[in-house]
């Protein structure tokens, strides 16, 4: 995702985004620390460090961000040694191992080609992998693959990786948090790491989500797109109709 890409991931795109990226942070890094021994994390697709940012003032001071080389240096959240720049599309090893994996709406901006490898390298990098990704219909800059949770869910369980629902039922009516963070999220793990007082989720039913109020929210755009195109199509309609009076009387 570099020269061909960078365009749609300049200065502007991480301050759009880092706003509602860092609330999010500030409330699901926590409940992660709860769940989790965590003395090491890495965010492949970590933007300017927003998440690894609040895992160090939560505590944990061994730390990675990965990202394409467009991130806007200036930007960063975090230290610029603890920043890896890294083409997305095509990473295989980050280069060690870590307590926790994050990539937090990341996937869909990669092409479905790169799905597989993407995963295996957040599940080569840590037995415990919190994830999330646009949904399909969830709309966004640049996004190439968007899929239900159950489809990365395969992806994960592929390497024998399960998923567990611990962050969004804690979370879910949290308004401060953007939809995408409270409806998206789940975190898959290894075995022998799973989360103290929780069970595997497995059944489609319960790993696809979408939020009430984000499905309004997306209703109420597709209803206005429509009214606005019968709108539209009603005026050419009505310009049409002058335009043929305006000739009859000027005798062409």
């Amino acid at each position: 995702m570099e020269n061909s890409v960078a365009g749609y991931y300049g200065s502007h795109f991480f301050k759009e985004q880092s706003g509602g990226s860092f609330e999010a942070a500030s409330v699901i890094v926590p409940l992660i620390l709860r769940l989790f021994k965590v003395n090491s994390v890495v965010d492949v697709g970590c933007g300017v460090g927003g998440w690894l940012h609040e895992f160090a003032t939560n505590g944990v001071s061994d730390y990675l961000g990965i990202d394409g080389d467009y991130v806007p240096r200036d930007q960063l959240r975090i230290p610029s040694e603890r920043f890896k720049p890294m083409d997305l599309r095509a990473i295989t090893d980050v280069g060690r191992k870590f307590d926790l994996a994050c990539s937090l709406e990341v996937a869909e901006h990669l092409p479905e080609s790169s799905a597989n490898e993407f995963v295996s390298a957040l599940v080569d990098a840590a037995p415990v992998v919190l994830f999330s990704a646009a949904v399909k219909g969830q709309g966004g800059r640049n996004h190439l693959n968007e899929q239900w949770q159950s489809y990365w869910a395969k992806h994960f369980s592929s390497h024998r990786y399960v998923a567990f629902d611990c962050v969004r039922p804690q979370i879910y009516r949290d308004r401060r948090i953007l939809p995408w963070y409270r409806q998206n999220p789940l975190v898959y793990c290894r075995e022998g790491y799973y989360p103290e007082g929780y069970s595997p989720v497995t059944s489609t039913f319960d790993l696809d989500r979408v939020l009430p109020d984000y499905f309004e929210y997306k209703l109420q755009e597709v209803t206005e797109g429509k009214s606005a195109a019968i709108a539209l199509r009603h005026l050419r309609g009505n310009l049409g109709v002058l335009a043929k009076a305006v000739r009859r009387r000027s005798g062409f």
